[in-house]
């Protein structure tokens, strides 16, 4: 169960995007405050925030680096304590100056919009490293995920083996996309993009939206997610035929 526990968990994480963040109040001492953000996540579990050094949780996190984020899945209707949540709780570090660039330029592929932010010199990144994990799936699904459970080998290729993964399913492959947004998600669009490239999936990006797509098993290469796409883009054809 508890294998299964921390896959619902990191699913939850990847799909959704943004949670409710809590640090150490500077203004009102003792209380926690609360903010809402976007993240990037990283294959090994870590989490980046890019974060203006103006924000009140910026100043807190400066003088007290502790912080946690709460994600959960929204009820369409009904009662909200029957969906899946997570609170991840760690350590926040600003990352290092000459990782910047390249962790921006990822998180900007899942979140065009802040391109804008780039220009803005008191942005900057956040990596929060995770020391416990509360994940609640439900009515009587409830666990603490250790550090050692969560955590898992960075992803094996550099930023410019990434983007080159990406560029490629951009140019040439926008169909094998649509027919796996088509697939997963019911989502006609002839034009996605991928976003992103993880150890264990993708970000595909659809009107302003990024999905998550598992693959069947965590990669190791650029050649295994090659082959992990190829039999998404299969799958997809069979489904849709």
């Amino acid at each position: 169960m508890r294998k299964q526990a921390l896959y619902e968990a990191k699913q939850l994480v990847r799909s959704t995007g943004v949670g409710v963040i809590a640090t150490h109040s500077n203004n009102l001492k003792g209380y926690p405050f609360g903010s809402v953000s976007p993240y990037l996540c990283d294959s090994d579990g870590s989490l980046y925030f890019y974060i203006s050094d103006i924000a009140q949780h910026a100043k807190n996190l400066t003088l007290d680096p502790k912080m946690s984020i709460t994600i959960f899945n929204q009820a369409d209707q009904g009662d909200q304590n029957t969906q899946g949540r997570v609170t991840i709780v760690g350590d926040t570090t600003p990352v290092d100056a000459e990782l910047q660039a390249a962790l921006i330029d990822k998180y900007v592929r899942l979140y065009p919009a802040a391109e804008s932010y780039k220009q803005a010199h008191d942005f900057k990144l956040w990596q929060l490293t995770v020391k416990r994990v509360r994940y609640i799936g439900g009515f009587g699904k409830i666990f603490w995920l250790e550090k050692d459970e969560w955590q898992a080998p960075q992803s094996p290729w550099d930023n410019a083996s990434e983007q080159h993964m990406i560029e490629h399913m951009n140019e040439d492959h926008q169909d094998a996309m649509a027919l796996m947004l088509k697939q997963h998600f019911n989502i006609d669009d002839e034009q996605p993009t991928m976003a992103g490239v993880l150890a264990d999936g993708c970000f595909l990006q659809s009107k302003e939206r990024n999905f998550w797509l598992d693959f069947e098993q965590p990669c190791e290469t650029a050649t295994d997610v090659r082959k992990a796409l190829v039999k998404l883009t299969h799958d997809a054809r069979e489904a849709l035929a």
